[in-house]
């Protein structure tokens, strides 16, 4: 459209170009304001879930309890229902909750330094003990109730007398952060646990007894846990930080868990390992003994619950269905029952004949807890650009319309398309995920109409090219512009597709935290599978030329052998090709490494098939080509070298790309001969664990990574091959 040549006013620019500004305004407007009353501490937000933070049940009452975010403590009287009852416990977040013994007490501990004692019939607190005034990290009962043990993150251990609240024993400060605390079943001893380490205490004299720290399974030859893996021996203990401890029943063992995810049950008086488990792929978060001592429960960060068999500490079987990481476990009120709660905010019965959820009780109803913290800290970052964006299209900047449709497009895509799946996946009914789901809903409406109205012809004609300038340069930036938008677009396209992949494959009940865990070991292949490709290629394109003259060549000898050489190579299976490499070459004395076999029946069955896509490409140089370099006295050599193969490889660069591609997935088969390359190394750990579908999906997804890296590189290739054609 034909613009003045000076930027026009507000009120000379179009209709629809003043509405879009307008929109856009609004938009900036909102998303600050609430991004900013959010952080002010306004309760105007989205609905979002209260993670539970650890649960306790009391049999003889009937009754379980757990802890919230919100620093409630929900109660649910089994024998009525499920009947729930909240208590407004702390001012910060509710962390640990206790029954006593008898079921008349309720202990509830929070990030505001303050320990609760509950009057269970009446419920009202009876009385508060100081826990230092800072946020505690974990609370522990004895199992006759006299004693309570809490750890704060200022490192001190209290030890209170429940019946008087008064402090009998404080320990610490510790140099180290203390995570988790343990009660002896009598009350007589106390584990903390500082870091890497665990201290165990006399209560009675306040004298350390003993402190577990990890060792060598040879430790008369080798102390430290680095020089101990080198020498291929086994590390015993942990090698992070320990992040929950529980005692047996009997007193005699320690069981504690940590962010290496392993569990180690400790002869704790000899500061001996009697036993060591690793069920967990993330961090485990709680353990819990049941009554007798035969069992034990962990819950971790994997967003699973896991039972175990003493003694031995054999695993007995998993529990999954939490959408994030487990914080809780007890046993349930019912027989052949546990409960668990996590940071879903919800709280879930199992049934341990078969693992099966036999109930859920939610905090409320919401998104998880990091869908809403993303969603703020995007509305904020939205409005702050926003603004810029504001700016750019008051001014008529091109890239101000380009910066509108990428911040409301791509950003959108994930930031809302995400929760919203997922929240259409809660075992709720329809009625209930709608409620959760509106907001974002309308949000992406919004969103929708404003990317809508900012591509009306009108608006984005009137944004192509700055005003003011010459029609040339007009021309050039408006092709630009269109090239970036489109590009946009498409990126939009595929954030989209991604993320609706992605929700379909959570779905499939993949190990999340089984692939994190694992995809270090299996991302140590990719730089062989890599060099193996590359090599390969070389190869087969020295093939595949030396096979096209020969093949155009007057030569019987020369067209004979590349005729033979493409019909054996072709005609035959690239996989029995690679157990000749490898297998049938030892008959004849010749002992090839396994990565050279693979990269030589690579290379040579490839060089054959692209053979033919050189043979095709010299043959579509023009004869016209050839007599101009012999008018120019140059050899058939010369002609070659400087005209008909810098022409015939800018022709057969696209299928030459494309046998790269299909030649990178066939390196897996280099796999057949133990080559410890991608494939390989997800094979093997998809057998050991049984989830061979959660080690392909991390190789494959790195396939097709390297594949959309190398299909730049020849988009950027082929650009420069044809660039004597532009001009």
């Amino acid at each position: 459209m034909n613009l003045p040549d000076d930027e026009p006013a507000i009120h000379q620019r179009p209709k629809a170009v003043r509405m879009a500004l307008i929109l856009v305004a609004i938009t900036v407007g909102l998303s600050l304001l609430y991004s900013l009353q959010y952080f002010a501490g306004s309760s105007l937000r989205l609905a979002v879930v209260s993670s539970f933070y650890d649960v306790d049940a009391s049999p003889t009452r009937g009754l379980v309890a757990a802890a919230a975010q919100d620093g409630s403590v929900r109660v649910w009287n089994v024998r009525r229902d499920w009947e729930m009852r909240v208590l407004p416990a702390h001012d910060g977040a509710a962390t640990n909750v206790a029954f006593s013994p008898d079921g008349s007490l309720l202990f509830s501990a929070g990030d505001d330094g303050k320990v609760r004692k509950w009057d269970v019939s009446a419920w009202q607190v009876r009385q508060d003990f100081d826990a230092g005034g800072v946020p505690i990290n974990d609370m522990d009962l004895s199992v006759d109730g006299r004693i309570l043990a809490t750890v704060g993150q200022d490192g001190v251990v209290r030890v209170f007398d429940t019946a008087s609240g008064k402090l009998l024993r404080s320990l610490g400060p510790n140099e180290n952060l203390g995570l988790a605390v343990a009660l002896s079943p009598d009350g007589s001893y106390l584990a903390a646990s500082y870091g890497m380490d665990i201290q165990v205490w006399d209560l009675g004299s306040g004298d350390l007894l003993e402190t577990l720290t990890g060792y060598c399974e040879d430790e008369a030859l080798l102390t430290s846990q680095k020089a101990c893996k080198k020498a291929e021996e086994r590390w015993l203990g942990h090698e992070k930080l320990v992040t929950t401890l529980a005692f047996s029943p009997d007193g005699k063992y320690l069981a504690s868990g940590s962010e290496d995810t392993s569990i180690v049950f400790w002869k704790w008086d000899d500061a001996t390992v009697k036993w060591e488990s690793g069920g967990h792929w993330a961090t485990v978060t709680t353990l819990v003994f049941n009554a007798n001592g035969k069992a034990m429960l962990s819950g971790g960060a994997d967003s699973k619950v896991r039972s175990w068999r003493l003694p031995g500490a054999k695993g007995k079987a998993y529990y999954e269905g939490h959408l994030s990481a487990v914080n809780g476990v007890a046993f349930g009120i019912e027989p052949n029952t546990i409960l668990s709660v996590g940071n879903d905010g919800t709280l879930r019965e199992w049934e341990t004949a078969n693992q099966k959820i036999v109930r859920i009780e939610w905090a409320k109803y919401g998104m998880q807890p990091e869908w809403g913290e993303t969603l703020i800290y995007w509305m904020l970052f939205s409005g702050l650009v926003g603004l810029f964006v504001l700016w750019g299209l008051w001014l008529l900047r091109p890239w101000g319309h380009l910066l509108a449709l990428m911040l409301y497009i791509l950003g959108p895509v994930v930031i809302l398309g995400l929760p919203l799946l997922e929240t259409l996946t809660y075992p709720l009914s329809f009625g209930l995920k709608l409620q959760i789901a509106w907001p974002l809903m309308v949000l992406v409406a919004w969103y929708l109409f404003l990317v809508l109205f900012l591509m009306r012809e009108s608006v984005a004609d009137f944004y192509e090219s700055p005003a003011g300038s010459s029609l040339s340069e007009r021309l050039m930036i408006g092709q630009q512009t269109r090239k970036l938008r489109q590009g946009i677009f498409t990126t939009g396209v595929w954030l989209l597709i991604l993320v609706v992949l992605y929700s379909v494959l959570r779905r499939f009940n993949l190990d999340i935290s089984f692939m994190r865990h694992w995809l270090p070991f299996i991302m140590k292949g990719s730089g062989l599978t890599v060099f193996v490709s590359l090599v390969s290629i070389v190869l087969a394109v020295i093939l595949a030329l030396l096979g096209a003259l020969g093949r155009l060549s007057k030569s019987p000898v020369a067209n004979g052998a590349s005729g033979f050489y493409i019909s054996l190579i072709r005609g035959t299976p690239l996989l029995v090709q690679v157990y000749i490499w490898y297998l049938g070459l030892p008959r004849l004395g010749i002992v090839l490494q396994p990565v050279t076999a693979g990269i030589l029946a690579l290379g040579v069955n490839y060089g054959a098939y692209m053979t033919e896509i050189f043979r095709a490409g010299i043959q579509a140089i023009g004869i016209g080509q050839y007599e101009a370099a012999e008018a120019l006295g140059m050899s058939r050599v010369q002609a070659y070298r400087r005209i008909i193969l810098p022409q015939a490889f800018r022709i057969v660069i696209p299928p030459i790309g494309n046998q790269f591609i299909a030649m990178m997935k066939d390196s897996s088969l280099v796999s057949l001969m133990s080559v410890w390359e991608l494939s390989y190394r997800a094979q093997k750990v998809g057998r050991q664990y049984f989830r061979s579908l959660e080690t392909f999906i991390i190789a494959a997804a790195f396939y097709w990574v390297l594949t959309v890296i190398f299909q730049l590189l020849q988009g950027k290739l082929e650009e420069y091959m044809a660039r004597g054609e532009r001009r």
